[in-house]
């Protein structure tokens, strides 16, 4: 098939599917009028692939039918590749102004590094090395949109999953047959499910390593999202079905979330690529550093947010005449030295790319993504509490387009006019800030941003677990040494 237009992605989404959304199925998520501006948005994400100035940017030639086919699954060998799948990359992140975190090239990448991975999978039992290199050129050749889990619902954290009372809460294993395995239980956090044509599951979550019955959770695998049995229950639409006068941001890039359920579902045994493998998930993070490959992906989304967040931050700043304050400057100034930290790391991460042991192809350096992701949540948390402080109570003033519109127009225009802007425009441009920082949407975008690598205090406790201190430590050997 190689790359899909927009509308083949969305004939693939009237499959059947079993979507709950606000008590009720969804039938169609392409007419859904709470979903349908969202798939409408990744249906534009997959035409940007077929514009003529664009497609040789975004695709290269399949090593196994020769047609062009996403950027997001080539296998990186060198630093031009890096180059290249960075390029396709920042097509996407601009056109969503950084608003889609799940974008599909996101989860692409995820199940290319895993298929540079292949051997790992492949240690216990070689099936599941072939899988997952099958699985690979399966979405690469169809350019398949998929969604991702990897959480066991939040039920009691004090206990393990194997401790819960009910042993099909966390998805785990039935029974197996000669066809695969049936699995029931559920899964978090499957964002973009409703707008995916898969589900990808990878082996993640540590289980306890002495306890028999962690080996029915330790599964590792993809489905697609129509499978009998596997529902998804999504949280409530940010989409209100407003103008995108009124809500500019969530009318088009309400991603979605989603608790995926499973009730005796069955995975056939080749989108199986792991199975009772307890150690595998246990050092998932060590032994298969898919987030070496996907957190490009991220610093990419995460600068062309910081371009549109700065100048959203000055445009209000001009708007209403504040940029000649000096703590204004200052904040500001905040803004753009976070935007150019994003792009420092990800150049170090590029340039420090090497191979790894038992992984195909090259690899980002670790080190300047880990200490993004354990930086980047404040950060980005500082960002929204400098938007809100600078523009304050104007955030809380914006009446509607039926406002600037209807008969008070004239009122909009005298007491809503900036320093150097007029009334409709001043007030298109705080909504669009309050959409950001203030609605549903904006909160969400700030819980995404804050724990979607991960809780940052057990990522930094893995860290100082973790990290090789042998030339620090021989640092200060050294000058007593020397004294």
């Amino acid at each position: 098939m190689a790359v899909r237009t927009g509308a083949q992605f969305l004939e693939g989404l009237r499959d059947g599917r079993e979507i709950w959304l606000e008590g009720e199925r969804v039938e169609d998520v392409t007419a859904h009028p709470k979903l349908e501006r969202m798939a409408q948005t990744l249906a534009s994400v997959y035409d940007l692939q077929h514009d003529p100035e664009l497609h040789e940017q975004m695709t290269f030639k399949s090593p196994s039918s020769g047609e062009p086919v996403a950027l997001s699954y080539i296998i990186p060998e060198t630093q031009d590749d890096l180059m290249r799948r960075r390029k396709a990359l920042e097509i996407v992140a601009h056109a969503s102004y950084g608003m889609l975190g799940r974008a599909p090239d996101y989860v692409n990448i995820q199940v290319t590094a895993a298929r540079q991975m292949a051997k790992v999978y492949g240690d216990n039992d070689g099936r599941f090395s072939d899988n997952i290199i099958a699985y690979h050129e399966y979405i690469r050749e169809n350019d398949v949109c998929l969604t991702h889990t990897f959480g066991h619902p939040q039920v009691n954290r004090e206990l393990a999953v194997t401790e819960l009372s009910d042993p099909y809460i966390a998805l785990g294993v039935v029974d197996t047959t000669s066809e695969g395995l049936i699995v029931s239980g559920s899964k978090l956090l499957a964002t973009l499910a409703p707008f995916s044509d898969e589900i990808f599951a990878p082996i993640y979550r540590p289980l306890p390593p002495n306890d028999p019955n962690s080996e029915k959770y330790a599964i590792g695998f993809a489905l697609p999202v129509a499978t009998p049995g596997l529902k998804f229950i999504c949280r409530e639409s940010y989409d209100l079905g407003r103008s995108l006068y009124d809500y500019p941001l969530s009318g088009q890039f309400d991603e979605m979330d989603a608790l995926a359920v499973f009730d005796n579902v069955l995975i056939p045994w080749d989108r199986v690529f792991a199975h009772g493998d307890v150690e595998l998930g246990n050092l998932n993070l060590g032994r298969v550093a898919l987030w070496r490959q996907y957190m490009q992906q991220v610093a990419v989304k995460n600068i062309a947010k910081l371009e549109f967040v700065l100048g959203i931050t000055h445009g209000i700043a001009e708007a209403i005449g504040i940029t000649q304050y000096g703590h204004v400057q200052e904040k500001i100034s905040e803004i753009i030295d976070t935007l150019e930290t994003v792009r420092a790391y990800m150049r170090a991460a590029e340039a420090d790319a090497e191979h790894i042991e038992g992984g195909v192809g090259i690899w980002p350096g670790a080190e300047p993504w880990i200490a993004m992701r354990h930086w980047w949540p404040d950060a980005y948390t500082r960002i929204m509490w400098i938007i809100g402080q600078l523009a304050a109570g104007g955030l809380m003033l914006t009446p509607t387009e039926q406002d600037v519109e209807g008969p008070i127009s004239d009122s909009i225009a005298k007491f809503y006019q900036g320093a150097a802007i007029d009334g409709p425009e001043r007030v298109r441009l705080f909504r669009l800030a309050w959409d950001l920082v203030g609605t549903q949407f904006g909160s969400r975008q700030a819980l995404y941003e804050r724990f979607f690598n991960g809780d940052v205090t057990q990522l930094r406790m893995r860290r100082f677990q973790t990290y090789d201190y042998t030339r620090a430590d021989q640092s200060v050997k050294s000058f007593f040494e020397n004294l």
